[in-house]
Parts: structure tokens; sequence; C-alpha cells
């Protein structure tokens, strides 16, 4: 598929298998479709989310080819208060709320378009807060690299419209001091 001498033999394990062969030229065809679809939907949904509408479409563009699709059932926990932060989240549909030990209400709720986990990945902190989807979600998560190449450059931006100071963010422990 790249171009390249063959890796590997392949032996049948067992007689009389049928094999299913794909060329060159097909496979490449059904992948890029299948990411440049990808790619589309996720930059209409970059789009609609209020701190990254100043984007360009380029910088969009390389977003959405980072992110990666996560579903969660109702009362599954995203991220967990204390744990190491490996991705940032943006919600794409459900809901979900945030919860810190000892407060009985959550103190955040989350709908399309919201975003959390960013301060863990900021801040190299742990999680401020728990986040437990309230119905069944889906979330495109950003790893922590991708993160901070393609949007560590935006924490000012983030503080200043102040995203960065409302909600679950203002129990940041890095800030409290």
């Amino acid at each position: 598929m790249h171009n390249n001498f063959r890796a590997a033999t392949v032996i049948s394990a067992e007689p009389n298998c049928l094999l299913w062969a794909l060329d060159r030229v097909t496979f490449r065809r059904i992948l890029c479709d299948t990411t440049f679809a990808r790619r589309r939907m996720y930059e209409k949904f970059l789009e609609e989310v209020p701190l990254l509408q100043t984007l360009t479409p380029y910088e969009r563009s390389k977003i959405a080819d980072a992110l990666e699709s996560q579903k969660f059932s109702a009362g599954a926990a995203i991220i967990q208060e204390g744990e190491p932060g490996y991705s940032f989240y943006l919600l794409e549909s459900g809901e979900a709320s945030a919860f810190k030990r000892g407060v009985d209400v959550p103190v955040k709720h989350y709908k399309k378009g919201d975003y959390f986990g960013e301060l863990a990945l900021l801040n190299d902190a742990p999680r401020a807060a728990s986040v437990v989807a309230q119905t069944e979600v889906k979330v495109a998560s950003l790893g922590k690299q991708a993160f901070q190449r393609l949007l560590g450059p935006f924490h000012g931006i983030m503080r200043r419209n102040k995203y960065v100071d409302s909600g679950v963010e203002e129990l940041d422990p890095l800030q409290a001091s």
C-alpha cells in the first residue's frame, strides 16, 4: 500500500481459506474519502465551539485532524478528580456534569460545544474535578501533545475571554495561591 517491498510472507493456517484483496488505488481512495469526511465533520463542529470561533479555517482543520471520538454511557466517568490529565475534551453531543469531592451538587454542567480538561494540561496538574456523563455522550478528545502543539498558545485567549475563569476552572489548585 505504501509503494514498498512486502514486509512479511503470509501463509494460510487452514486449507480452503477465502482471501479478499484490495488494490492500492481503491484502498487509498477509501482512506482519503473517509479522512476527508471526518475532517469536514469536525471542522463544522469546531466552528460552533465559542472558544474556537476566532480560529482560521486552516487552524481548525489542523485541530480536526488530531481529534479522536469517544463515547460514554450515562453515569460513566470521563475524567476523575486527582488523576493526571492526558486529554482535552470537547462535548460533541449529550450532557455531562463536573463534581468536586465533598460537594453534593454538580459544580458545572456541560452541553454540546462545551469543553473541559484543559487545566490539567495547561498547568501540568491533576484533574481539578470529575466529569460524569449525565446522558450518553460523544466527546472529541485531543491528546496532551496535540493540545500543547495546537491549542497551547490559546491559553492567553482563554484567560482573556474568561473561559478559564468560570465554573470548574475556578477550582484550579494552582490558581488559588
